[in-house]
């Protein structure tokens, strides 16, 4: 809404104007004179100049005041029209401004049809897009999901593969080093040294395979740490073991006497001659059947021989050792030779 001039009327101000006149006379007008003279000048010379300003600001005077009075009555002829002219153009703008008032209203009315229109147009679009917007959404989606669902089978196709070679090459690990453990076992039992390290790491290939934590727990501690006697060296141990076998092998288990002890001592240096016959009995006959054994690999049947000839008599305490050797080495070999077998199976099956 427009508000409307408010041009205010002129007025006169004849003050400044009638003050001037009043106050205005000759006195004052020679005094103010008499202020710019300097001292150089006489009183005579200040007395004739004195009588001329006086008649000169008279004459001043009357003009001055003849001249305000014209100016006044000028004055008021203009400011009578001014305000004629100022009437009128106040009537004129007070028109303006109520057309400018009407035009404001209509403009104002057809803002807000057209801002009603824009925002019908702005919603209808609004919807249009927002149902073009969920419509691709939902394409987009069912495309992403087709493309999910082939990546995932991919993947899927992918993992498979990737966990068969992952468990093959597993396999195939895991085989080498049981394989690699197994012919550590093996070199360690043909030299007679501690296996404990093999045996550890056989105990850590045992985890995943009953069969050699079956093998591996009757594997005994002791022999691990400190190895068992080689071949070479049973053969050696026999010779040592014969001698004392020979003087004890006719003395009762529980005792005999110094007698029996003579006798028996007599008899083995009577039988040291016969030993390498075939039908050698007794002792002697185990001796040589152990021997015999021990050559051929018969471990076993060496201990066997060699135990049964001793029992019952004082023999029997000096081949113990001996026996007990034996036997730790044939479990061992036995051990050794299933798990080499199954050594070479495991690697047939990665084949």
């Amino acid at each position: 809404m427009l508000a409307k001039v408010n041009i205010p009327k002129p007025e006169r101000n004849e003050a400044s104007i009638m003050d001037a006149s009043k106050d205005l006379s000759a006195a004052s007008l020679i005094e103010e004179a008499m202020k710019t003279l300097g001292t150089s000048l006489s009183d005579e010379e200040k007395q004739t100049l004195l009588k001329g300003m006086k008649v000169q600001s008279e004459s001043d005077v009357r003009v001055f005041k003849g001249t305000s009075s014209s100016m006044r009555q000028n004055f008021e002829k203009v400011v009578a029209t001014e305000r004629a002219v100022t009437d009128e153009l106040v009537a004129a703008i007070n028109v303006l401004e109520s057309r400018a008032e009407d035009t404001a209203r209509e403009l104002e009315r057809q803002k807000e049809r057209a801002v009603a229109e824009q925002k019908r147009a702005l919603e209808a679009q609004e919807t249009k897009l927002k149902a073009e917007h969920a419509d691709f959404l939902v394409a987009e989606r069912i495309e992403r999901i087709r493309a999910l669902d082939n990546e995932r089978l991919r993947v899927g196709a992918l993992r498979k593969v990737l966990t068969k070679r992952r468990r093959a090459l597993e396999r195939a690990h895991d085989a080498q080093r049981f394989e690699l453990a197994v012919m550590d076992l093996g070199t360690r039992l043909e030299t007679g040294e501690a296996f404990k390290e093999a045996l550890v790491l056989l105990k850590s290939c045992s985890k995943s395979d009953p069969f050699v934590a079956t093998i591996i727990d009757g594997v005994d501690d002791g022999l691990a740490q400190n190895g068992v006697k080689t071949r070479l060296q049973l053969a050696e141990q026999l010779l040592e073991v014969r001698e004392t076998a020979r003087k004890l092998s006719l003395v009762p288990q529980d005792g005999g006497g110094m007698f029996a002890h003579g006798l028996s001592y007599a008899a083995s240096l009577l039988r040291v001659k016969d030993t390498s016959d075939e039908g050698a009995q007794g002792i002697e006959g185990a001796i040589a059947k152990a021997d015999s054994y021990l050559a051929s690999g018969e471990l076993m049947l060496a201990a066997q021989a060699l135990t049964n000839a001793a029992e019952g008599t004082k023999a029997a305490g000096s081949v113990n050792e001996w026996v007990q050797n034996v036997r730790a080495r044939a479990q061992l070999e036995q051990a050794q030779t299933a798990l080499s077998a199954h050594a070479q199976c495991r690697a047939s099956a990665l084949v």
